[in-house]
């Protein structure tokens, strides 16, 4: 499954497998009505293919959402670099032009369309799944909620900031990801626009420059 997974989208739009054709299909029918207001026939008509060959190529349609979930998860992995070497590019550069880089390195990573999609979708699922829920805690909240802490902490260590408790710094710096997320797929999204909003870029700027004036050593 994870090969399978790693290989998806791999061609150009016009020479999209036909489970590729499906699952973007699929994306796009779910971003817009809602996993339950999707029904394997529409996915099959908008393709062009006959309902039963969906079938060839995912059991049901909880298996075409699972598979777009694990392709999020594996484009948000390969949007952080593991070989990056936090230490040193926080030398080089200091906390601010750090968490400035690597925030918008990341925000413009994942908001193409087909991603920025995905997360619609899990958006609208938040309500109805227990599974997506549980995703959103953990890889969404928990994981990067310990990544800042961490970040902070060796901040703290090179006294590029002052001595707080770096869990209480990644709460408050990481509340406003929530609300970026928030306005940018509840109170901004139109269906058609995908990209984030510079007026969100912006403010994302300067709310990381407002936070290291208040704490740099």
């Amino acid at each position: 499954m994870q090969n399978d997974i790693e290989t998806l989208f791999n061609n150009k739009p016009n020479e999209l497998t036909t489970r590729e054709r499906i699952l973007d299909v699929a994306i796009d029918l779910m971003s817009t009505k809602g996993f339950d207001a999707v029904s394997i026939r529409e996915i099959a008509r908008t393709v062009g293919i006959r309902e039963s060959s969906i079938y060839n190529h995912f059991k049901s349609k909880d298996e075409i959402l699972d598979t777009m979930i694990d392709y999020f998860i594996l484009e948000l992995t390969r949007g952080s670099s593991p070989a990056m070497d936090v230490d040193e590019q926080l030398e080089t550069l200091g906390a601010q032009k750090f968490m400035e880089a690597g925030a918008k390195a990341y925000l413009q990573y994942i908001s193409t369309p087909r991603i920025s999609k995905i997360w619609r979708i899990l958006s609208i699922e938040l309500y109805h799944s227990q599974k997506i829920r549980d995703f959103f805690n953990n890889t969404m909240i928990k994981v990067p909620f310990q990544a800042w802490e961490g970040l902070f902490g060796k901040m703290i260590e090179k006294k590029l900031i002052k001595p707080h408790d770096p869990k209480l710094l990644a709460r408050e710096f990481f509340s406003f990801c929530i609300y970026f997320y928030f306005v940018q797929f509840f109170l901004r999204y139109d269906g058609s626009t995908y990209s984030f909003d510079k007026e969100l870029m912006k403010e994302m700027d300067d709310h990381i420059r407002f936070f290291i004036e208040a704490i740099k050593a």
